[in-house]
This record gives structure tokens, sequence and C-alpha cells, in this order.
């Protein structure tokens, strides 16, 4: 479990930033198209243990974005961007971000209310920029607004050195 865990994470909020970013609701309240529910997304993760990620693995993520909700419309939309990082340096190996086409909530692997979602994530690593279009993505966050920490994520307390969090507020349309 502890692998296969620690790749959905890593894979889910990388595509994710699943859902996380500035530009969204700026543009949509600005343009008048309608107000907006808005979910902030905020994710870290960090792997210091070579048994639990693999000694090829060792680093994480950080991220935020968000998911847009156009009360008006009804369109589900949002951004991300993600920045991998390298153990034991924290040197920058990759950036990604996101552009979500649309997301719902649905069982995944944070419990029954789990962001999914259409996405298209920009993968940039070491000058090379990679494509990916994702459908029905365990996005990997809860849709639900709360801190988690580590054991609620992995359900159970997590190995020496590992650490994911993840916050997740809500703003409703005003």
């Amino acid at each position: 479990m502890g692998m296969k865990r620690a790749s959905a994470a890593v894979a889910g909020a990388t595509l994710l930033a699943a859902g996380i970013a500035m530009a969204g609701a700026g543009s949509a309240a600005a343009s008048g198209t309608g107000r907006l529910d808005v979910y902030y997304l905020h994710i870290f993760f960090d792997c210091n243990n070579p048994s639990f990620c693999g000694s090829e693995n060792l680093g994480g993520f950080y991220g935020s974005g968000e998911m847009d909700h156009n009360v008006t419309t009804g369109a589900n939309t949002g951004k991300a961007l993600l920045t991998g990082f390298s153990r034991p340096t924290f040197k920058i190996i990759s950036r990604t971000s996101i552009d979500v086409t649309d997301w719902w909530v649905g069982p995944g692997s944070t419990g029954p209310q789990s962001f999914r979602a259409d996405e298209v994530a920009t993968i940039t690593s070491n000058g090379q920029t990679q494509v990916e279009t994702l459908k029905n993505d365990d996005v990997g966050v809860p849709a639900v607004p709360g801190h988690y920490t580590t054991s609620q994520l992995l359900g159970s307390p997590p190995p020496p050195n590992v650490t994911e969090e993840i916050d997740v507020t809500f703003k409703p349309a005003h």
C-alpha cells in the first residue's frame, strides 16, 4: 500500500496540482459570466524514505490551485500549479501547470468525496515540455474542506521521513 499510495498521491496531486490556481476566479468574475463557488487547494508531499518511495523517487512536490463552480452556468473548471523537487538538495526538477476542463466529486483515493477531473497537464522538466490529457482522473484531494495530515491521507501513521499534507478551503459565491 505504501508505494502505491505514494505514487497515487504524487500522480494525483501532480495532475491536479489538480484544480489549483489563481487565474480562474478573477477572470470569470471580472468578465461578468457568473458567480463562483471556489475550493482552494494547497498540497505538500515529501519523501526522504527510500524503502517507502524508492531511492530514485526521493523528493516531492508542493502546489496550490482551485476548483471553481460557476453557479450561473453550472460549469466546473480550475487551475493548479505544482513544483517538484529532488532530495536531498531540494533542487527544483519540474513544474506542472494544470487546466481543469471539468471536475466532479466521487469515490477516489481520499474516500467517497474525492475530487475527480478531466484535465490538461503541462509538465516542464529539464528543459523538456510534455502535455498530458487525463479523463476521470482521481486528483488525490478530498472534496471536503479541512486540513488533512499524513496519517489521515495514508490511513495509518506514516513511515519515518514521509510527509503529506493537504488543505482544502471553500468560499461560496456571493
